[in-house]
């Protein structure tokens, strides 16, 4: 397993790669880092495939953009510069705001993606009308209004030894010990500019008034159009699994669509039962090898 970077435009994105054969693209989530996919990286590239992991934008020094554009339409150009990198073609997996992408970018771009595996996050397209119908999703998602305010956030995370994200992790991820993870992710978070770039990511959901967003909009209204699985914990502490209930629909994933729930494991799942999590994502890669033109 290396470290090497990945390109889009002037921007570098750090990135975890293992492994020979079909590309896998992995996306990690808040408050998260790239290297913290390693047990799933390391399975890939035992199972023959290349895995690769990037930084999420602004996760890193080099890939802060100058404009400030933290908006789900260039999260999504990103992840499809990534793929055309790799050969043009890729599996992808993605958790938390890693998975908001996966949805986005196979929605817009599926002749450049294999498969869609997502975690923790219920398919976008009917999530809005939903959380009305589980009313303690209100609760759980009132972090990312808090998020949107200036400055106070960055404040309240950083302080004490950012023990802000140490409490995220253990809300989301009730009974389990996060260690070295929660460590991982915290010196991501405390690398220059990384903090306020990820909560910029949550600064610019409101902003309905820009193309940005109504093109993000569109991509989500639209069908998913790869073999796609989507993976929740039952004990999930920040997305409520009871969200699945209101947001599967087959007809939206006319190539097929498997829906897990990981029993013993919270929002965090890919850490908290990684083999079980191997498991599940190779035999989904295995059923859906690529169809793509090259």
């Amino acid at each position: 397993m290396k470290q090497v970077e990945l390109v889009n435009g002037d921007l570098r994105f750090p990135a975890l790669m293992a492994g020979d054969g079909e590309p896998v693209i992995l996306l990690h989530g808040f408050p998260d880092s790239f290297r913290n996919w390693r047990h799933q990286v390391q399975a890939l590239a035992d199972a023959g495939y290349l895995a690769v992991a990037p930084a999420l934008r602004g996760y890193a020094p080099g890939c802060q953009p100058r404009d400030g554009d933290y908006s789900l339409r260039t999260a999504v150009d990103d992840v499809c510069a990534f793929a055309a990198q790799l050969g043009g073609c890729a599996h992808l997996v993605g958790h938390d705001w890693g998975a908001v992408v996966g949805y986005l970018a196979a929605a817009r771009s599926p002749e450049q993606f294999s498969s869609l595996t997502t975690l923790a996050i219920p398919p976008l397209k009917r999530l809005p009308a939903a959380v009305l119908k589980v009313p303690e999703q209100l609760l759980l998602s009132a972090y990312m209004e808090f998020f949107q305010l200036p400055l106070v956030p960055e404040w309240t995370l950083r302080r004490n030894d950012l023990a802000g994200i140490e409490w995220l992790w253990r809300r989301w991820s009730p009974d389990w010990e996060p260690g070295e993870y929660l460590a991982e992710a915290q010196a991501v978070l405390g690398e220059p500019g990384v903090m306020r770039a990820a909560l910029n990511w949550y600064r610019h959901l409101p902003r309905v008034w820009n193309s940005a967003h109504r093109e993000a909009r569109r991509w989500m209204a639209r069908p998913i159009e790869v073999p796609a699985m989507v993976m929740v914990g039952r004990k999930d502490g920040c997305m409520s699994p009871r969200l699945l209930e209101h947001t599967i629909h087959q007809r939206d994933f006319p190539a097929g669509l498997r829906v897990e729930q990981v029993s013993g494991a919270g929002h965090f799942l890919h850490l908290e039962r990684p083999q079980r999590i191997n498991d599940l994502l190779l035999q989904h890669l295995a059923a859906s090898p690529s169809a793509c033109a090259v």
